[in-house]
């Protein structure tokens, strides 16, 4: 048995050299067959054209899962064609030798090596070639292995091939498993959120029958209108997600991608997944909780925030709605600054305040600007939410925090979201929040919250 490690280029420019024509051709391709093909498609191309290629009796690609110690195919190749897949054991398998750091290749008497593999035996195998499929953290995720009834002829070559395109299927396998869960989790919220408004229709119905607080009705529109923020937020970043992944793909298809757009690609994809999740949570939250009459929701988890990341993800996906009214959203908040909170509660109660102004704040105002600034006083934060729009109406400011409280109820507000706001901030967030007006005109919210809910004492 041979370990040999990964791909070294030296060691292909030294090959390519010696073999020419037939090198090139093969890679070629290969290559050609490969690029402009993903998911299923690239995994069944590449097996075929590397079966073909090493002149292998089967060829395969396949997922490890280490926690069962089990091997399941991606895609199968049995001389030159595509059979179902399988799952086996990787204990007494030549399989389990292949580490993340070499390939193993066996030229001959490879049962001879693992008799207690029957797989093995049952087929008649006689060589093995495998190579360790690593995800972006040097993790092994899979194998690439090609079989041989026969003993394997040109070993140098098979080794070639294998290490030259190991990367390669490695990427496709992260790529489309990162897209699938991504999918999935978009979905499963969807679908959770769907069987709220179910339950949220068959609650409203229950209560009008019972004439219990007959005005809930008017509450229960409104609700509606205070989901939009956070679906609206998980649409915008579903729609950056999509621009993001199509030029990925044109780079990739253009083969002009490097290794550091993949990265930042992948980088604020995740940054992307984690918003989208959020605010979906915090829909069904909003409107499981409306059941039994409350706009606090339950959250027993409260972890150390940055409060500069959470404003600077908050303004990144609401940047289409800023776009789309003219409105400059900036912040002013050391890097530094910390809070031991309710992350959903707080992102929701910022994300609320900016989305009111820019529905409420400038009407007939030229440049629109929203400024967020945060600061450290003692044991607490300081947070202000200003605007330079038109200001509070005098005839309601006294009232602001009341529910239904709105100047703009012909055009389907309901005044629930400064009250909303108003309940988070001072039940679930332990904080203070009231209303300035600067001189300077416009509007500002002001609001202190304790650096660490756990350590913070009211009396």
């Amino acid at each position: 048995m041979r370990k040999v490690p990964l791909f070294n280029y030296q060691l292909y420019l030294g090959w390519v050299s010696v073999q020419g024509a037939f090198m090139e051709h093969v890679l070629r391709s290969i290559i050609e067959g490969i690029s402009n093909n993903y998911g299923k498609a690239f995994f069944e191309t590449i097996a075929l054209k590397l079966h073909e290629a090493v002149e292998a009796d089967f060829a395969f690609i396949t997922r490890i899962d280490d926690k069962d110690r089990m091997s399941r195919t991606i895609v199968l190749v049995e001389a030159g064609n595509i059979i179902n897949n399988i799952e086996y054991g990787l204990k007494d398998t030549p399989c389990a030798e292949v580490s993340s750091d070499n390939m193993c290749l066996y030229p001959r008497d490879i049962c001879k090596y693992f008799p207690n593999d029957q797989l093995l035996v049952d087929m008649g195998i006689e060589g093995y070639v495998g190579t360790p499929l690593n995800d972006s953290n040097g993790t092994l995720i899979g194998l690439a292995v090609a079989l041989y009834k026969e003993p394997i002829k040109d070993i140098d070559f098979v080794q070639m091939v294998f290490q030259l395109f190991s990367g390669r299927i490695a990427a496709e396998i992260e790529r489309s498993e990162y897209e699938e869960n991504l999918e999935a989790v978009v979905t499963q919220r969807t679908a959770h959120l769907e069987d709220a408004m179910h339950s949220l229709k068959r609650t409203q119905a229950q209560l009008i029958q019972q004439e219990k607080l007959a005005s809930l009705g008017g509450v229960v529109a409104g609700v509606a209108h205070e989901i939009n923020t956070p679906l609206g937020i998980a649409k915008t970043g579903h729609s950056f997600h999509t621009d993001l992944l199509t030029k990925v793909k044109k780079s990739f298809s253009d083969k002009t991608l490097t290794a550091s757009a993949m990265q930042d690609y992948i980088d604020q994809a995740l940054e992307i997944m984690a918003t989208v999740e959020g605010n979906l949570e915090r829909a069904i939250d909003l409107v499981n909780n409306f059941k039994h009459a409350a706009v606090d929701r339950i959250d027993s988890e409260i972890h150390l925030h940055n409060v500069h990341d959470i404003i600077s993800r908050i303004i990144i996906s609401l940047a289409a709605e800023f776009q789309r009214n003219q409105i400059s959203c900036t912040a002013d908040i050391n890097e530094s600054l910390e809070i031991s909170t309710f992350g959903s509660d707080l992102t929701q109660v910022i994300s609320n305040l900016i989305m009111n102004a820019s529905v409420h704040a400038f009407d007939g105002k030229p440049d629109k600007q929203i400024h967020i600034q945060a600061q450290s006083s003692g044991d607490n934060i300081e947070l202000l939410v200003t605007d330079n729009g038109v200001g509070v109406s005098e005839s309601i400011r006294h009232c602001v925090f009341d529910p239904f409280v709105t100047t703009k109820r012909h055009s389907g507000s309901t005044g629930l979201g400064m009250n909303i706001v108003y309940n988070l901030v001072t039940a679930k967030l332990k904080g203070s929040i009231e209303l300035l007006l600067p001189e300077e005109g416009g509007t500002q919210w002001k609001m202190i919250f304790p650096k660490s809910i756990k350590k913070y004492n009211p009396y």
